[in-house]
């Protein structure tokens, strides 16, 4: 059996996994037998270097939340797992220091949760030193921004205010209605700046259309699409792609220089990169190779010998009892291929 990489985000009340959800994953990881290890454990064993134990888990986060010192931590001391933060570099904070839910119930500060994410939802550089000399936790890069951009012309969904800031780190415009084109890591292909006429179109007619209420409709998204059909009968789509060196750029950014400030910062190595909303190409791979020892995707599946070092598996995991329905399958190298191969995608 390979070693199989959890992948988490956020662990607060209103996401996709709660603290009790949390918890209840990593008792059910315990009384299925998982032995928890470092991401090094995994490198060392897909390298031939050494062995792991049957059941292998190591647990990861991506983009470094705050919660995941208040809620996470004090979860994994109770129950004795290993965990990786991949952090976006440009996110991190200065000068705060917050306890974990332990020491808040410790002082009757339980419910001043949010007044501490308040001051920032992702980890300072203090805080993350405190994690990282704790044992349980390492710190490893997600890259410096973190930002998605456009990667064709075929449009996903219209903007009904819950696309998540991404689409407006790319585009600065938070208008209801306009188009979002599918997208990648903005390290993983050449960018695509998108059709303004067609913006302004989309967003005039939901603005006709009770704005935000137009929403409420079952049928809005097909509504809109229908609209941005007859957009296309016409006009022509305006769409440019930015030229290779743009994204070079960004490349040395992304991948060396969020590694050098995380090495200053904590004195520490940082030899693994997170890539962000799991894409890459074999131009970004190629630079996350010159930099780092190995890099974790999204692709699902056990990690084994002699995989490829720079897409490595994981498993993001979802809300309510889905981690222990689907450990029956990953448990299995071979139902777990075949499952990755017909899915692709959980």
């Amino acid at each position: 059996m390979g070693a199989i990489v959890l992948c988490y985000h956020s662990i607060n009340y209103g996401q996709r996994i709660d603290p009790e959800t949390f918890e209840e994953n990593l008792f059910v990881l315990k009384k299925h037998g998982y032995c928890p290890v470092k991401l090094y454990d995994v490198y060392n064993y897909v390298i031939g270097k050494s062995k792991l134990p049957k059941k292998a888990v190591a647990i990861t986060f991506d983009d470094g939340y705050a919660d995941n010192l208040i809620y996470a931590y004090p979860l994994l001391k109770k129950y004795e797992f290993f965990a990786t933060i991949f952090v976006i570099v440009n996110k991190i904070t200065s000068n705060i220091r917050r306890m974990d839910f332990d020491g808040l119930k410790s002082l009757n500060m339980a419910n001043s949760v949010n007044d501490f994410l308040e001051k920032s939802h992702y980890l300072s550089f203090e805080e993350l030193e405190y994690l990282q000399n704790s044992q349980l936790i390492d710190i490893q890069s997600h890259s410096f921004n973190h930002r998605a951009c456009f990667c064709s012309n075929k449009v996903f969904k219209f903007n009904d205010s819950k696309l998540g800031e991404w689409l407006f780190e790319y585009t600065h415009d938070k208008r209801l209605g306009i188009p979002a084109y599918e997208r990648k890591w903005d390290c993983a292909c050449e960018c695509i700046s998108d059709d303004l006429k067609l913006r302004n179109c989309m967003h005039e007619f939901v603005s006709n259309h009770n704005g935000i209420m137009f929403f409420k409709e079952k049928n809005a998204q097909k509504i809109l699409y229908k609209q941005y059909k007859k957009y296309l009968k016409k006009h022509s789509l305006n769409l440019s792609i930015e030229p290779r060196y743009e994204r070079i750029k960004r490349l040395e950014t992304e991948v060396f220089e969020s590694r050098r400030i995380l090495e200053e910062k904590l004195n520490k190595n940082v030899d693994f990169f997170c890539y962000p909303f799991g894409t890459y190409d074999d131009v970004s791979k190629e630079y996350v190779k010159r930099a780092y020892k190995a890099a974790f995707t999204l692709k699902i599946g056990q990690n084994m010998p002699n995989d490829d070092l720079f897409e490595l598996k994981r498993v993001e995991v979802r809300g309510g009892n889905w981690l222990e329905k689907k450990l029956k399958i990953y448990k299995s190298p071979l139902l777990s291929k075949i499952y990755a191969n017909i899915y692709r995608k959980i």
